[in-house]
């Protein structure tokens, strides 16, 4: 099986499983970092401030490729605490750096960042199978 899936993959496997709909617009899928064992998403701050979702869905694949896990974020969570995110001015995202160790998995460890949970809105864990991924449904 390839070392990662597409985010078109991703949401056509999350949407089958589990009987959802997942807009692309509001859904943000990341691989985990090459040199480091971290999700890293820039999401662009006016997401979590416009009031035009009120979740945004991460979509993050596993170290071994072989589970993908699926987040459910309310915006609020991120709006009504923005000052304890890594802010990248130069881009206008929130800058996260969600965790995959065991110990610390789905927290953002992102320098300047106030390390906040973000285990609480895991929605789904799904195994990934060569099948699976295969499948562009």
């Amino acid at each position: 099986m390839n070392a990662s899936i597409t985010k078109r993959e991703a949401m056509s496997a999350i949407n089958r499983t589990f009987q959802l709909a997942l807009a692309n617009s509001s859904t943000h899928f990341v691989n985990v970092n090459a040199s480091k064992s971290v999700w890293w998403l820039d999401i662009p701050v006016q997401k979590f401030t416009s009031g035009r979702n009120e979740t945004l869905d991460l979509l993050l694949v596993s170290d071994d490729a072989k589970t993908l896990h699926h987040l459910q974020v309310p915006t609020a969570y991120v709006r009504e605490s923005l000052s304890m995110f890594h802010v990248r001015e130069d881009k206008g995202c929130v800058s996260l750096e969600l965790s995959s160790l065991p110990n610390q998995l789905f927290q953002d460890v992102r320098p300047r960042s106030e390390r906040l949970p973000f285990a609480s809105f895991l929605l789904n864990s799904l195994p990934l199978s060569p099948k699976r991924v295969a499948t562009h449904g």
